[in-house]
């Protein structure tokens, strides 16, 4: 199989790697690249990709949404998110799915994390948010709140929302209702200012420019359980500074490889082990 990741920046992605190790557990051989693409080259790109035998893709910064173009069906996911992270080549079409938000709980089952009745703060609204919402919702958090630097594009992303799940609940009725709300990000220290958090979930891409979000300190006040989405070998800017608030913290790397699992899963039929794979990747970092 001949696989490939696209971002930018990409040569940070450890996807290569992840994907060989997973192939390798069942004795199967892949190609997997880094290609790296602005949102302007990725039809140039993506066409060449195909081309030369392409058959399956993930889909990075700040892509997710410009991906939408190549696909001809969509999954659930990639429908709720309005944004695509995997791209399947079968019966001679591209099907687009999303696997972040699954791959999300996943990891954040794993390290012990209660999300049933939680009050989630995510910070950022482009298409790693678009992901995670349906998986957040599915999972039973009591209130899911988009904190954005342009507030205009988190209330957007709210108005969506809840015009879908309008349109869900007239076709079936949900017993778990999660209150859903968006501003600024002046608007994570909650409504009466005080941070009412018990996760907050980094969605933004700051920690790659070694920069955290501006949120107010007030966010922390209960102590949050605070995620961030970009991983390394060092704590993000972000992290840190949850840290020297006392708060639990944790990277991104156990969801990029729980999401690509859940990727590989999509264009080889098989489940790989996430753990072994987790450990050696921390290993190396």
């Amino acid at each position: 199989m001949k696989l490939a990741v696209f971002g930018s920046p990409i040569a940070h992605s450890r996807s290569p790697e992840i994907h060989q190790a997973f192939a390798a557990q069942f004795g199967r051989t892949i190609e997997y690249q880094r290609i790296l693409a602005s949102p302007e080259q990725l039809s140039e790109r993506f066409a060449e990709f195909v081309a030369s035998g392409g058959v399956g893709a993930n889909v990075t910064v700040p892509l997710k949404e410009h991906a939408l173009s190549f696909c001809a069906k969509l999954s659930p996911r990639a429908e709720q998110a309005q944004a695509v992270n995997t791209l399947i080549h079968r019966n001679n079409e591209w099907l687009g799915h999303n696997t972040d938000g699954d791959g999300l709980v996943a990891d954040l089952l794993r390290l012990g994390v209660k999300l049933r009745g939680a009050r989630v703060l995510v910070l950022g609204a482009g298409g790693a948010v678009r992901g995670i919402i349906g998986p957040m919702l599915d999972a039973e958090v009591a209130h899911l709140h988009i904190a954005n630097r342009t507030e205009v594009k988190a209330q957007k992303l709210l108005v969506e929302w809840q015009q879908r799940l309008a349109g869900e609940l007239e076709i079936t009725p949900k017993v778990f209702y999660t209150l859903l709300t968006a501003g600024d990000l002046n608007s994570a220290a909650g409504s009466s200012g005080n941070g009412q958090w018990d996760i907050i979930i980094n969605a933004t891409s700051t920690g790659l420019t070694q920069e955290r979000p501006d949120i107010p300190d007030a966010s922390l006040a209960n102590k949050p359980f605070c995620y961030d989405m970009v991983y390394g070998n060092q704590p993000t800017p972000f992290m840190l500074w949850a840290e020297n608030h006392g708060c639990a913290v944790a990277d991104g790397l156990g969801m990029l490889i729980e999401q690509a699992a859940l990727s590989y899963f999509q264009w080889a039929g098989d489940i790989p082990d996430t753990k072994v794979v987790l450990d050696s990747v921390r290993s190396q970092l």
